[in-house]
C-alpha cells in the first residue's frame, strides 16, 4: 500500500472511464494533476474524451482551452456524443476561456469578441479586455481573484467541478516559471481547486519548460500522469501511464491508446512483458541509397545486395541477430552492447577496405546507430524505445561512422580499445528527453 492512503481515502474521488481505468480510486475532489505529454501525443484528445464522458454521467465539467478555440472544443465534445451547446447553456458545462484573450493579444488587437462572450477567462473571472491589454493570463492578478473569491466563499454551484485544460503551459509565455509556480502555489491551488473541491487536470507540454520548473511543479502536485508517442516497427504508437499518485495504490505501466473514428480515445492494452528483453540495438542505414536509385535503380539494388552479403557474416561472428531489412536499412539486435560495438567496427572496417579498392560510384557508405534499451519481441519484430532512439541516432553518424547513446558507452568504455567522443545531448524525434550521443573515431581518421 501506498504511504499516507489514510488521508486521501475520506476524499470522494473521480469516477470517470479512462481515469478509473488507470487508478480506480486515484482521482479525488479537489485533487491537482499534472499531464506532461509530447506535442505528438494524444493529450487533446483524451481530454476531449474524459470531458465528455464526465459529461455522459451527469458531472459538471470545465473545460479550459488555450490552443483551441471555445467553437473548436464544443464541436469536438459534440461529435463524442454530448450535445455540448446545450450542456453549456444549462449549466452542466463551463468553457473557461484563455484562447480568446491570448489571440488578441498576439494579433494586436484584431478580436473576435463574440467568441469568448458570456465564458470564463483564463482564471475563472469574467474577460476584461480592458483589465491589462498587455499581459494576458497574469499569474499574480489571477492568484488575488482566487484568494479574494475563496476568502469570501464559494457558493455550493461553485464547487465540485471536474476542471481539465488543453495545454496550461501557455501561461509560461506570459509569466516567468519561478512567478508561476509561486502565485499557483499561493492562490489557484490552496483557493481554485482545494477550496472549490474541484479535481484539476492540468496539460503541459514536455520541453517547453526547464527541468527545475517541472520538479517544483510536480512537487506541489498529487498525481503525474504522462502521455507519449513513439515509433514502433515503423509505425507511431500512443501511451499513456500514471507516474505518481499521492497517497493512492496504481498501476504504472504504460497503457496503450488509440484514436477510434468518431475521434473517442481508447484503450488496446497493456504491452506484453513476457518477451521483454534488453538487448543493444543497431540501425544500419546505406548513404546517398535513395538518389543512387533514382539514377541508376540496377546499381543501387546490386550494392544493396552486395551490403547485405558482408554484413551478415558478420552480425553471426559477433552473436548479433538480424531482424530484419528495411530496403538498404538493417536492423539488428544483441546480447551485450559490446557484441554490438564491436560488429559495427567491424562493419566500416570492411567496407572501407572494399572501397578503397573499388571506383567511387560502386562505393557503400554506411552510417550506423547503436542503442541498450528494453525491447518487446511480437512475430519475430521488436519493439520500443531503444528501436525508435538506434533509428534516430544513425542519422547523426559521419558517412562511414558509428554514434552511440550514453547507455552504450557506459558499457563498453572501459572493455575495448575504441575512442569515443562525446557529440553532447542531442533531441531526437519521438524521444521525450535529450539523450547523450558518443561518436566512433575509426582508426583510418583523424583523432
Amino acid at each position: 500500500m501506498a504511504v499516507g492512503g489514510e488521508g486521501f481515502a475520506m476524499r470522494r474521488v473521480v469516477k470517470v472511464p479512462l481515469l478509473s481505468d488507470l487508478a480506480p480510486d486515484g482521482f479525488f475532489y479537489g485533487g491537482h494533476y499534472i499531464v506532461e505529454f509530447t506535442p505528438d501525443s494524444l493529450w487533446y484528445e483524451t481530454s476531449l474524451t474524459i470531458a465528455a464522458m464526465a459529461l455522459k454521467q451527469g458531472i459538471k465539467t470545465e473545460y479550459h482551452v488555450f490552443n483551441h478555440s471555445p467553437a473548436d472544443a464544443l464541436d469536438a465534445l459534440s461529435s463524442l456524443g454530448v450535445d455540448a451547446r446545450k450542456l453549456e447553456k444549462g449549466g452542466l458545462l463551463s468553457i473557461w476561456d484563455a484562447y480568446t484573450a491570448t489571440v488578441e493579444f498576439e494579433s494586436k488587437g484584431n478580436t473576435a469578441e463574440e467568441q469568448g462572450k458570456g465564458r470564463r477567462g483564463g482564471w475563472g473571472e469574467p474577460v476584461d479586455r480592458k483589465s491589462d491589454p498587455s499581459r494576458p493570463l497574469n499569474v499574480e492578478e489571477g492568484a488575488k481573484h482566487w484568494i479574494k473569491a475563496g476568502t469570501e466563499g464559494f457558493k455550493d454551484e461553485e464547487k465540485g467541478w471536474l476542471h481539465i485544460d488543453d495545454n496550461t503551459a501557455t501561461f509560461l509565455q506570459y509569466n516567468d516559471e519561478k512567478t508561476f509556480v509561486k502565485f499557483w502555489r499561493l492562490g489557484a491551488l490552496p483557493y481554485g481547486i482545494r477550496a472549490r473541491e474541484c479535481p484539476h487536470f492540468l496539460g503541459f507540454v514536455k520541453g517547453l519548460a526547464s527541468d527545475a520548473f517541472y520538479t517544483q511543479f510536480e512537487s506541489v502536485c498529487d498525481g503525474i500522469i504522462d502521455l507519449k508517442a513513439q515509433e514502433e516497427g515503423g509505425r507511431v504508437e500512443q501511451y499513456i501511464r500514471i507516474r505518481m499518485l499521492r497517497g493512492k495504490t496504481f498501476d504504472s505501466r504504460w497503457h496503450r491508446i488509440q484514436l477510434a473514428s468518431n475521434g473517442e480515445v481508447v484503450f488496446t492494452g497493456v504491452p506484453s512483458e513476457e518477451s521483454r528483453r534488453l538487448a543493444a540495438i543497431m540501425y544500419t542505414d546505406m548513404v546517398g541509397y535513395t538518389a543512387l536509385g533514382q539514377r541508376n535503380e540496377a546499381q543501387s539494388l546490386l550494392l544493396v545486395e552486395q551490403q547485405r552479403k558482408m554484413i551478415r557474416p558478420i552480425l553471426t561472428r559477433n552473436n548479433g541477430r538480424e531482424v530484419k531489412t528495411m530496403g538498404d536499412a538493417f536492423l539488428a539486435e544483441f546480447p551485450s552492447a559490446l557484441q554490438a560495438v564491436r560488429a559495427a567496427h567491424e562493419i566500416q572496417k570492411e567496407m572501407k577496405e572494399r572501397n578503397d579498392s573499388l571506383p567511387t560510384e560502386q562505393s557503400i557508405r554506411l552510417r550506423i546507430g547503436i542503442h541498450l534499451g528494453d525491447v518487446v519481441e511480437s512475430k519475430g519484430d521488436i519493439l520500443g524505445d531503444a528501436v525508435n532512439v538506434a533509428s534516430r541516432i544513425e542519422s547523426l553518424a559521419e558517412d562511414g561512422g558509428v554514434c552511440l547513446t550514453q547507455q552504450v558507452y557506459d558499457h563498453v568504455r572501459n572493455k575495448a580499445d575504441f575512442h569515443l567522443t562525446s557529440l553532447g545531448r542531442r533531441s531526437l524525434k519521438n524521444v521525450a528527453e535529450p539523450i547523450e550521443i558518443y561518436k566512433m573515431t575509426l582508426p583510418w581518421e583523424d583523432v
